[in-house]
């Protein structure tokens, strides 16, 4: 009996304060076609044009076209519980977000690899990954996340770590 009224007393009141601590921010769409396998270190991009990157273990595998999700707070984190998805994602809000294209031809990232941008900036990589891919001025998404820069190439899975030159 005693065990009861703690679970009713103690146990319960915590579950609902946790439940209760994500904020209610918005509901809206996200943008184009979500394909693939949803991990750490995705990025998602609101029509709103926010963008949230998923900074907890998630492995779903996922085909959707422009689906709803509503978006919850608490502290810095981000609940994003998407349409279509087996479960919420949890996310970090990226808020220094450059979107640009590649000037000219891309052909993958060798280490020390140097891009020149349609906006007139130069950024170099800096980690030490190999990548061949061919595009001609394919949309990059460079963002600021975890005290460094990384850059995200149209049809391309995987990122890399940067620094601007110019």
């Amino acid at each position: 009996m005693k065990r009861i009224l703690f679970v009713i007393a103690v146990i319960i009141p915590l579950i609902l304060n946790a439940q209760s601590s994500w904020k209610f921010v918005e509901e809206t769409s996200l943008v184009g076609t979500i394909s693939g396998t949803i991990s750490n270190g995705y990025v998602f991009k609101t029509i709103g044009g926010q963008y949230y990157i998923v900074n907890d273990f998630s492995l779903q595998i996922i085909v959707t076209v422009v689906p709803d999700v509503t978006i919850l707070k608490k502290d810095t984190d981000y609940k994003l519980i998407i349409d279509d998805f087996d479960e919420p994602v949890i996310c970090k809000k990226l808020t220094e977000i450059i979107e640009t294209q590649i000037d000219g031809e891309f052909e993958g990232w060798e280490g020390e690899t140097i891009f020149k941008m349609f906006n007139g900036q130069t950024w170099q990589q800096i980690s030490a990954e190999y990548y061949y891919h061919y595009a001609y001025m394919p949309q990059v998404l460079i963002y600021e996340y975890g005290k460094a820069w990384h850059m995200k190439v149209e049809a391309v899975d995987e990122t890399i770590q940067v620094i601007q030159l110019k």
